[in-house]
């Protein structure tokens, strides 16, 4: 394959180049993505100017770990992880109880050094074990600080005792635009109950999109993370429903996404079975297993539609299920969104990562679960979290997203119509498609999968948030026929490449390499994720040429160029 100039920053930069809050770090290489997931991160030189929270330390916080250690444990110098509250430290400790029993787990407060803002504090946990012994619990809890939280500690620590909010970036960013245009509240608590109001679906009339009348921004709770909402929502199931239900496991339909299976697989946790959409049959069967007052599962878990492998479940059917057997439904909305579809209907709970296109610009981490005020089971889930939620989403976040959301419905429709674009192109030079001898196999979309059972939910009721036409939203999977050609693929693509989704700009993840260590790669492939397999995420019109032309070993691409004029 004759080289292509790359448009995607070199390995560890930062996507924008600048963003220093950014989620995402460039991963130019496929082989880069295999080695992170190996944990093999040391074989390589770089400096990462950035870091998704749950997947890694971000400089500011590795800054502010720095001072704390250098003054409460100086000798010793263990291990450190810094929480915005004492029960995260706790509830690290507890996971290590469980999983690491020969380990320690001392748990200070560190506000009088690190010096939080009023109203905030920090407590830090010191280990005598290292970040790879606890890595999991990092990445499917999202506990730690935020790196906006950290800054503020540092500004505050250097004698600034009011750190600025100051999202604008430097002219010529790929944000700079946007962040002209809009401006932030001047209340966090205002901020925060326009982002519940957004993600409600109830409209300024009172209204609501979500399929469901008495839907209502009070039943929205949000998180520091969409995987701890995830979590969260796994306590709340066993809490409720499994104190009666001992032996009653959960199940998910399809393949959640891949980290959800830390939360699964934890030691107090009831188990799960699995089922794809074409064994709903044998579900039915456990159901018929179980009695009104001791249901054979306490949930379904499932989402819309599953990442990276595009399956829709049937909602509908799962619906009439738990009706008849009395469990609780739950749908991850985070690839769809609730502009596209309606799922509040058929469940009980939704959650959803408000870190991808609700926010967009991939500068803040969190998540978001809402409770369907007409489920059977609302009275029971809305009293244990009134007992138990407590609001640890940092003010200067909730600022940000609220100003990344309120474009939501346009980049909703800009994804739209340029992933199906995308989608299209590639499809019909897949053999799927039609096409011979080609190395592409299929393309894995809505529009392609599942089909019947995505459009049965489809959001009728967009128009009057402003989205005229639903749509299949913005993920798609190739899937190519070798290793080979899925390097070539993904190496060539004129884009950024790197490790989210639901971004403003067009993006491609080497999904299969990077979400499952190899000995996790014969599991993957048993619940349908195919090993040569690249998620893109395609959102502008000038990069949908590197779609339409070429084939995986001779890729044409453009490259994105300045695209502020379209943010």
């Amino acid at each position: 394959m004759n080289a292509i100039p790359q448009p995607t920053p070199s390995l560890g930069r930062s996507i924008p180049a600048d963003s220093p809050y950014s989620l995402l770090w460039s991963l130019p290489d496929w082989e880069h993505n295999v080695i992170i997931a190996e944990g093999k991160r040391d074989t390589f030189e770089w400096k990462l100017e950035t870091a998704y929270p749950r997947f890694g330390t971000h400089p500011r916080v590795a800054k502010l770990v720095a001072i704390v250690s250098a003054a409460l444990d100086p000798v010793q110098k263990r291990f450190l992880l810094l929480f915005p509250c004492r029960q995260f430290a706790e509830e690290l400790r507890h996971y290590m109880q469980q999983t690491l029993p020969s380990a320690s787990c001392d748990i200070q407060s560190a506000s009088s050094v690190a010096n939080p803002p009023p109203g905030h504090e920090i407590y830090a946990a010191f280990l005598s074990v290292g970040r790879s012994e606890i890595m999991s619990f990092h990445i499917f809890s999202g506990t730690g600080i935020s790196p906006r939280l950290a800054d503020v500690c540092l500004q505050r620590l250097e004698g600034i005792e009011e750190p600025a909010l100051s999202p604008v970036p430097d002219e010529g960013h790929l944000f700079s635009h946007y962040y002209k245009r809009h401006a932030p509240l001047s209340s966090v608590a205002e901020a925060k109950k326009a982002i519940r109001t957004r993600f409600s679906g109830v409209l300024e009339d009172g209204t609501s999109i979500r399929g469901v009348s008495s839907a209502s921004p009070e039943d929205v709770y949000l998180y520091p993370a969409g995987m701890h909402a995830v979590w969260r929502v796994n306590q709340l199931i066993s809490a409720v429903l499994g104190s009666t239900n001992k032996t009653a496991k959960v199940a998910h339909v399809n393949m959640l996404y891949a980290d959800s299976y830390r939360i699964l697989e934890l030691p107090d946790n009831p188990g799960y079975d699995f089922f794809s959409n074409n064994m709903l049959d044998e579900l039915e069967v456990l159901l018929e297993s179980g009695t009104p007052d001791s249901p054979a599962i306490l949930a379904v878990m499932t989402d819309l539609p599953g990442n990276p492998h595009i399956e829709t479940p049937d909602l509908e059917r799962l619906r009439r299920l738990a009706d008849k057997y009395n469990f609780a439904v739950v749908v991850d909305e985070t690839i769809a969104g609730h502009l596209n579809v309606q799922a509040l209907p058929y469940c009980d709970i939704v959650v959803a990562s408000l870190s991808k296109l609700f926010s967009g610009l991939a500068n803040v981490q969190v998540g978001a679960i809402m409770l369907n005020p007409d489920s059977p089971f609302y009275s029971r889930f809305k009293m244990h979290l009134q007992d138990t939620y407590r609001d640890y989403f940092f003010d200067q976040d909730a600022l940000i997203l609220e100003m990344n959301s309120r474009e939501f419905v346009e980049r909703t429709a800009v994804v739209n119509r340029n992933a199906e674009a995308a989608a299209d192109a590639l499809f019909s030079r897949s053999l799927a498609g039609g096409a011979t001898n080609s190395v592409l196999q299929t393309v894995l979309y809505p529009k392609y999968r599942s089909r019947e059972n995505y459009d049965r939910v489809l959001n009728l009721s967009a128009a009057k948030a402003g989205l005229a036409d639903p749509g299949y939203s913005y993920l798609l999977s190739p899937i190519f026929t070798s290793l080979e050609a899925a390097k070539a693929f993904y190496e060539s693509l004129q884009c950024s490449r790197g490790a989210t989704l639901g971004t403003v700009f067009t993006l491609a993840t080497a999904f299969s390499a990077l979400a499952f260590p190899p000995d996790k790669r014969e599991w993957m492939q048993a619940h349908g994720v195919e090993p040569f397999l690249v998620c893109s995420i395609p959102v502008f019109p000038s990069d949908l040429s590197m779609f339409r032309s070429g084939t995986p070993e001779h890729w044409n691409g453009r490259n994105n160029g300045d695209l502020t004029s379209l943010i």
